[in-house]
């Protein structure tokens, strides 16, 4: 009776732990540092970035991962067969669009041509890449001449060095991992902004059709998971810090931003606010909020809108806040009235009446899954008519790779 008892008490207390148990999402990757990173030995666990992404988003949609090493050739073949439930991080195919359901980025790579003595990038340059990687396939989609393919970067690297290629395609972070690994071959390389590459997960279609909750909870964690990783490098943010010095002079020429903020709609208390707030951005952006279509309306919106539509492609959103963190003017529907408790509304107006490079604020990289683009917001106070006092901020969305190829092509 005693061991039928504690039997029974084991098998009680066990069978909710195997239940609880996370199911194992089986995963291929190749190796790519610092994005993945192939462990030592056979248990020896793949690491790097990108895989702590992917880990992070499937933990919290309640999965565990088994993730290893493959080629791509063999990765494509197992996730046809079902051999595998998914394979990351590559840029997309037609050919895995067609036998595979996509994930929203997991990874950001920025591509850049590297030429060596400041030496400029053609066509008809001789160029070295990895084979087999996400950078040989997209030269070949896009038309170019591949004139070498190597096994490594640092291969590349030394190619470049000896001169036997002009320019080396590859992720700016992994030319500097190369740089910083071997300080003896450092060259003054010039870097030529390609285009920033989103890299995804594939996931086959019996596991979507085995499991349909699994891509879109994995993508609303992904942000999250991804928190730190979207930022710009130095040498980007000197190049919109540029471009910006550009926009604002132009925006001036054609708005008075200042009369546009004064003319807006202004809330006598802050409760009031929140409660105008609450009801925009339930809402926003499935149907239009009754203050939100009379701002629209307005004429300095409507101006707004006119500047952003002569920049489409560039500017995604323009917006004028008022010193009370609420949408003076706008050139489309904004997710929130209330923009106070946002970085580059507090950011941009603590830097009011500073030094003017720390009073402009660029945001990290965020993802758009509505238009398929990477976005970053820039913002600056408007000061009053003596310069002494913010009276709001102006916001500029951008799209980050149009900006960065407009600079490059200046």
């Amino acid at each position: 009776m005693n061991l039928r008892l504690a039997m029974g008490l084991a098998t009680a207390l066990v069978s909710p732990l195997c239940l609880a148990q996370a199911p194992t999402l089986n995963l291929y990757t190749f190796d790519s540092p610092p994005y993945q990173l192939a462990g030592v030995g056979e248990a020896g666990r793949v690491s790097g970035e990108t895989t702590e992404t992917v880990v992070c988003a499937a933990n919290r949609a309640g999965w565990s991962t088994r993730i290893r090493i493959a080629p791509q050739n063999r990765a494509i073949h197992s996730l046809n067969r079902n051999m595998v439930d998914g394979y990351f991080a590559i840029d997309p195919s037609t050919e895995l669009d067609a036998l595979a359901k996509r994930s929203d980025p997991v990874a950001l790579e920025k591509w850049y041509f590297f030429t060596r003595d400041g030496k400029e990038f053609t066509r008809s340059s001789r160029i070295g890449v990895v084979d087999g990687s996400n950078e040989e396939a997209w030269l070949e989609a896009n038309g170019y001449p591949v004139f070498l393919s190597v096994a490594s970067p640092s291969q590349l690297l030394a190619l470049l060095k000896r001169g036997r290629i002009d320019t080396a395609l590859m992720d700016e972070r992994v030319m500097s991992r190369l740089q910083a690994e071997t300080p003896t071959s450092a060259m003054n390389l010039k870097p030529h902004f390609v285009r920033y590459a989103p890299l995804y997960l594939y996931l086959n279609e019996a596991f979507v059709s085995s499991h349909p909750r699994f891509l879109s909870e994995f993508n609303r964690k992904l942000t999250t998971c991804m928190a730190g990783q979207m930022g710009l490098s130095a040498e980007e943010e000197r190049r919109i810090r540029k471009l910006w010095a550009g926009l604002v002079t132009e925006l001036i020429s054609v708005l008075d931003i200042r009369q546009i903020i004064e003319s807006g709609p202004r809330q006598v208390n802050f409760t009031d606010v929140m409660t105008i707030d609450s009801k925009w951005q339930a809402l926003a952006p499935l149907a239009m909020p009754e203050l939100a279509a009379r701002i629209l309306a307005l004429p300095g919106s409507r101006a707004l809108e006119a500047w952003h539509r002569s920049r489409d492609g560039l500017v995604t959103e323009a917006m004028l806040i008022n010193r009370m963190g609420t949408v003076a003017a706008m050139s489309r529907l904004t997710s929130d009235y209330w923009q106070g408790d946002e970085p580059k509304f507090q950011l941009a107006m603590q830097g009011a009446g500073g030094d003017p490079g720390r009073a402009l604020f660029i945001s990290p990289i965020r993802y758009d899954s509505s238009t398929g683009r990477f976005q970053i917001d820039v913002s600056a106070p408007v000061l009053s008519g003596n310069g002494d006092q913010p009276e709001g901020v102006v916001v500029v969305g951008l799209d980050i790779e149009s900006a960065l190829n407009e600079i490059e092509n200046q």
